[in-house]
């Protein structure tokens, strides 16, 4: 039997992912087709407001990626590079790998590459994750002034039931629980110390173990002194701090928009709770490449924490991601040959 093509294997979770949500969607095909019909209708003037700040969008990431590096950069390239962004990251890992590639191209070694978009990453996470608290400390209000239920609602209680029912009741069957359980943990532990041995004697062997270590220390010492010399300058931390708090509060703003421009009237602080929590969520759907993950978890954020009907937030969903994601897949393809034909990547 010939062997799988590496890039078939890597093409498989993709394909099945796309597969369920195809059927996920015509399983519910009534509430799909509702927000189709609530987007076709939406108010064209709330959708310009959306797309104008889905635009305002552009510009804070030029000036974000460019107060995290040392160096001077065309600004025309940048900015391109930003617009590629999008269309190359539906391929795992494509959108780091394109910025690394390109910083190298302006001069800076890798180590400097990686210790820049770690800090660009860095200073994302430190600004989302205070705004991502307190939506989450104000969520449980907005689903009580809209009488939603979570989806995990009563989830303990069932959980709980299941087990005393179809386990503490059957000491055999407790047993076997157990039984399988640990041989599962075995498997996975196998699998993962396969893994790592196939991945050491790929680099090299254990033998060579000390020295990569002792060459990764001295990259990231050498990133560390890179990150620090840029986040010092007043001018490029200013940009990049203030930039990492517009991005997501740009996207309540398309966010909110496209929500009145089907008609919902959901106010800016309670769009405030449902975008930031709906993106917390996102990262923890099993989806290769982020495919359908932000438009099921923000439809559905909206229908359980917002208290939306299936198909307008549906709609909403579609008509925020057509918007902020998929309708720059074209232009990010053109950018990306624009980069590519002037040898910046």
């Amino acid at each position: 039997m010939a062997a799988v093509p590496a890039a078939a294997r890597k093409a498989l979770p993709t394909v099945v992912f796309t597969a369920l949500v195809a059927a996920a969607a015509v399983w519910q095909r009534d509430a799909v087709l509702t927000g189709v019909h609530a987007l076709a209708g939406a108010d064209p003037r709330w959708l310009l407001v959306a797309a104008l700040a889905t635009l305002a969008l552009w510009p804070t990431s030029v000036f974000m990626l460019r107060g995290s590096i040392p160096a001077d950069t065309s600004a025309r390239q940048l900015f391109a590079l930003q617009l590629a962004v999008p269309a190359i990251g539906l391929v795992p890992a494509a959108s780091l790998l394109l910025r690394v590639r390109f910083l190298r191209r302006t001069g800076l070694s890798h180590a400097g590459a990686v210790g820049s978009m770690a800090l660009m990453g860095f200073a994302a996470l430190m600004v989302r994750v205070p705004l991502v608290i307190i939506a989450a400390l104000a969520a449980p209000g907005l689903m009580s002034r809209n009488g939603a239920q979570p989806p995990w609602h009563g989830l303990g209680a069932r959980i709980a039931g299941w087990w005393h029912h179809g386990v503490t009741d059957n000491p055999w069957r407790t047993a076997g629980f157990i039984v399988a359980a640990v041989a599962v943990a075995g498997i996975l532990l196998g699998l993962a110390a396969l893994a790592l041995n196939r991945r050491v004697r790929e680099h090299g062997g254990w033998r060579g173990l000390p020295a990569r270590v002792r060459h990764a220390r001295s990259d990231a010492l050498i990133a560390w002194k890179s990150v620090a010399a840029t986040a010092i300058r007043p001018r490029r931390a200013a940009a990049l701090w203030i930039c990492a708090l517009i991005q997501p509060l740009l996207m309540v703003v398309a966010l909110w928009a496209v929500l009145h421009a089907v008609g919902a009237d959901l106010s800016l602080p309670d769009t405030f709770v449902v975008e930031l929590v709906t993106v917390a969520l996102a990262p923890l759907l099993p989806s290769p490449n982020g495919v359908a993950t932000k438009e099921i978890t923000i439809a559905a954020g909206l229908t359980a924490v917002a208290g939306l009907t299936g198909g307008v937030a549906v709609g909403v969903a579609l008509g925020f991601r057509l918007l902020t994601f998929w309708c720059q897949i074209p232009l990010g393809l053109a950018s990306f040959a624009y980069l590519n034909h002037r040898r910046a990547i």
